[in-house]
């Protein structure tokens, strides 16, 4: 998996790309767990095709550090097919989750 991270105006930006499994998430995981600033926490979904239940404890996590630190959270860009695992398990309905435009 291939992430690309961003740092603008207090603004931590992570673009994973590819599947988000049980391989790739302990890369996630370790990028979110090394910010020690931030007003913001963006996750963007563009290029990831699929998540699984690693994959969503990474999210969870994520967002665990922004309000850590407190700076906002969310997820941008998610497809159809990963919206809906955000979606059967209610998270969509707890977390700052957007579509792709």
């Amino acid at each position: 998996m291939k992430i690309t991270e961003m740092n603008q105006d207090g603004t931590v930006t992570i673009k994973p790309e590819g599947w988000l499994d049980t391989a790739s998430s302990p890369e996630l995981g370790e990028r979110v767990e090394a910010i020690t600033d931030a007003n913001a926490i963006v996750l963007d979904f563009k290029m990831v095709e699929y998540m699984s239940s690693s994959g969503l404890r990474c999210v969870l996590a994520a967002h665990n550090k922004a309000k850590s630190l407190g700076a906002t959270f969310s997820v941008v860009n998610v497809c159809p097919t990963v919206m809906n695992i955000f979606k059967m398990t209610n998270i969509d309905k707890k977390l700052d989750i957007r579509l792709s435009v």
